[in-house]
C-alpha cells in the first residue's frame, strides 16, 4: 500500500508532458532546543498519531500566541492542518492552512514548504493531481538550508507520486531516485520512498520492478534494523499477489494486519485495506471462508461513520468471494449494493469537493493579488525588465539545478558608456527614454527558442543578460549583436548629434558557481572592457 492517504483518483489529462529536473539540495541543518524542537516533534508525531498531535499543536499554538511567536503559531496551525487532512477533514485542513498563511509575518522557509506540501495533499485528495503538482513544486522552490531533511524527502517523494499518477513515469523515477538519495541513513524516510516506488510499479503491473522493490524493502529493513510498517508490508503482500504467489501474500498480509496498530502514516481506513489484501490472498488460495472472515473484520474495523470508500471496496470483495462460493444470487445483490453505494459516494464526494473548492475560492482573490504584487516587486518600473530581486532568485535557482537541457548558462553585465553625460546634457527624461530603448533591444536580442533566458536591469545604466544557450560562443555572439545594434541605432530623436555605445563583461557558469561568484567574474570582465576603451566586450575564458 502506498504511504499516502487514499482519495478518489482522477485520470491523467491526455497529452500531459512533464519534464522536470530534480534540484540540487542543501545539507540537513542542525537543531537546537526550545519551542522549535517541540514543533518538530509534533510534525513527526502527526504522521503516526494525528489526533494526539493535533491536540498538542493546539496547546502549543495558544502558548506561542501568548508569547508573540508568530512562526511557531503558523507551524502549529500547519500541524493541525495535516492532522485534519490525514483524518479526512479536508475543509478544516484548508481553513487551517489559510489561517497559517495569513499570519502577521511572512512564513519561514520551513513553514512555506509545509504549507505548499499540505496544499498538494489537499488537491490530491480532491482528485486534482495537476494542481497538487503545482503546489508541491512550489514547495521544492522554497527549499533552503533550514528545511530539515525528512521534510525535503517527503516533498520529493510526493512529487514522484504525483508525476506517476499523471503518467510521467520516467520523470517519476528520477524524483524517486533523488528522494532516496537524500533519505539514505534515515530508516523511516528511506523505506517510505522505496515503498512508494514499489507501489507505483505495482499499480503499473510491472512485475519485475515491483518484485525488486519488495526485495529492497526487506533488505533495507534488515540493514537498518528497522521493522517494516503495515503500509510497506501491505505493498509487499500485493506484489506477491501480482507475481502469482498467494501463499506468501497471505503470510505478509497477516503481518500487515498485525502491525497496523503501529503503522506510520496512519489513515482511518488503513487497517481495513490491509484486511482486504488478506482476503484477496485467501481467495487466491481457494479459502473463501477465510476470505469472508477477513472481510468481516475489515467491516468491523470501519464500523464508525466515514470510511465510505473502503466500505464499498469491502462490498465488492465480498461479491467476488460469494461468486467463488457459487452463491451467485448473493454476489449479484452485493454487486448491486456496491454499484448503488459507489454512485452515492461519488455524489457525496462531488458535493464535498464543491464545498472545499468554494473554501479555496474564497482565498483566490487574495492569492491573485499577492501574485500580482510579487510580480510587480520583481519588475523594474521604468523599463519593464526583471529587476535585481528577480535575478537573485531566478539565477540562484538556475545555478542550483545545474546545466539546463539546452546547454550552458552564461551571463553578461552590460553598462552604457558615459551615460551620466546623457542625463546632464539632454535631461533625465531623455536618459529614461534611452534606458527604455536599450531594454527593448536587449529583450529583442534573446532568441525566443532558448527558453529561460531573460534580460534585467540591475540599477542605473547597468543591465544583465542571462542566457541559456547551446554554447558559450552563442552567448558571446548575442552580446556582440546587442553591442553593434546599440552603436548603429538612430539615437538622433532622443540625443541629437550624439550616438551611444555599451560595454559588457561575459562569464559562463562553472561547476560550483553561486550567484555571487558568477556575477563577480562578469563584473571583472566588464571592468576590463571599460578600461580597454569601452564599446567592447570582454569574455571570461
Amino acid at each position: 500500500m502506498d504511504q499516502v492517504q487514499r482519495s478518489p483518483g482522477a485520470d491523467a489529462p491526455a497529452g500531459l508532458l512533464v519534464r522536470m529536473r530534480p534540484p540540487s539540495l542543501p545539507a540537513d541543518p542542525g537543531f537546537g532546543p526550545g519551542p522549535e524542537a517541540e514543533l518538530r516533534e509534533l510534525q513527526a508525531l502527526v504522521t503516526s498519531e494525528p489526533a494526539v498531535a493535533a491536540e498538542r499543536a493546539r496547546d502549543l499554538q495558544v502558548r506561542a500566541e501568548a508569547l508573540g511567536e508568530p512562526q511557531i503559531v503558523a507551524g502549529a496551525l500547519l500541524c493541525r492542518a495535516e492532522a485534519s487532512q490525514r483524518t479526512g477533514e479536508i475543509t478544516a485542513a484548508v481553513k487551517l492552512i489559510r489561517q497559517a498563511c495569513a499570519g502577521p509575518v511572512a512564513l519561514t522557509a520551513v513553514n512555506r514548504v509545509r504549507a505548499s506540501l499540505l496544499k498538494a495533499f489537499v488537491h490530491n485528495d480532491l482528485g486534482d493531481e495537476p494542481t497538487a503538482l503545482q503546489h508541491v513544486m512550489d514547495a521544492v522552490l522554497a527549499f533552503t538550508d533550514e528545511v530539515p531533511r525528512p521534510l525535503r524527502v517527503r516533498v520529493l517523494n510526493k512529487t514522484a507520486d504525483l508525476l506517476h499518477k499523471l503518467g510521467a513515469g520516467e520523470d517519476s523515477q528520477l524524483w524517486y531516485s533523488r528522494a532516496e538519495e537524500l533519505a539514505v541513513g534515515d530508516p523511516q524516510m528511506h523505506l517510505l520512498v522505496i515503498n512508494n516506488r514499489a507501489y507505483a510499479a505495482l499499480r503499473d503491473a510491472r512485475v519485475e520492478d515491483a518484485r525488486a522493490g519488495a526485495q529492497q524493502l526487506t533488505a533495507f529493513s534488515a540493514r537498518y534494523g528497522y521493522p517494516l510498517n503495515a503500509a510497506s508490508l501491505d505493498t509487499i503482500a500485493r506484489i506477491h499477489l501480482l507475481a502469482g504467489e498467494p501463499q506468501r501474500a497471505a503470510e505478509v498480509a497477516q503481518q500487515a494486519v498485525e502491525a497496523a496498530v503501529q503503522v506510520d502514516f496512519r489513515t482511518p481506513d488503513a487497517g481495513s485495506y490491509y484486511l482486504i489484501t488478506l482476503a484477496a490472498a485467501e481467495l487466491a488460495l481457494d479459502r473463501p471462508q477465510a476470505a469472508l472472515d477477513a472481510l468481516a473484520r475489515a467491516q468491523q474495523a470501519c464500523a464508525d461513520e466515514g470510511c465510505a470508500r473502503v466500505k464499498n471496496e469491502i462490498l465488492k470483495a465480498r461479491a467476488e468471494v460469494r461468486a467463488a462460493l457459487g452463491d451467485y444470487r448473493a454476489a449479484y445483490e452485493m454487486l448491486q449494493a456496491f454499484s448503488t453505494a459507489d454512485r452515492e459516494l461519488l455524489s457525496h464526494e462531488r458535493e464535498a469537493q464543491a464545498r472545499i473548492r468554494q473554501t479555496l475560492f474564497e482565498t483566490r482573490t487574495a492569492r491573485e493579488e499577492a501574485a500580482r504584487y510579487r510580480e510587480e516587486a520583481r519588475r523594474d518600473p521604468l523599463t519593464g525588465l526583471r529587476n535585481r530581486l528577480y535575478v537573485q532568485e531566478r539565477l540562484g535557482e538556475l545555478l542550483a539545478s545545474g546545466p539546463g537541457p539546452i546547454g550552458g548558462l552564461s551571463v553578461a553585465l552590460v553598462d552604457l558608456d558615459h551615460f551620466k553625460s546623457v542625463n546632464d546634457r539632454y535631461s533625465h527624461e531623455a536618459g529614461d527614454r534611452v534606458l527604455q530603448t536599450v531594454a527593448g533591444l536587449l529583450e529583442a536580442a534573446l532568441p525566443p527558442d532558448e527558453a529561460g533566458s531573460f534580460a534585467a536591469r540591475l540599477g542605473g545604466e547597468e543591465f544583465l543578460l542571462v542566457m541559456i544557450t547551446p554554447s558559450r560562443g552563442r552567448a558571446h555572439r548575442i552580446v556582440e549583436h546587442v553591442r553593434r545594434t546599440v552603436q548603429q541605432y538612430d539615437w538622433s530623436p532622443v540625443t541629437p548629434g550624439r550616438g551611444l555605445t555599451l560595454s559588457a563583461g561575459v562569464a559562463a557558469q562553472h561547476p560550483g558557481d553561486t550567484y555571487e561568484t558568477l556575477l563577480a567574474r562578469a563584473d571583472q570582465q566588464l571592468y576590463t572592457a571599460k578600461s580597454s576603451g569601452r564599446n567592447r566586450i570582454s569574455v571570461y575564458i
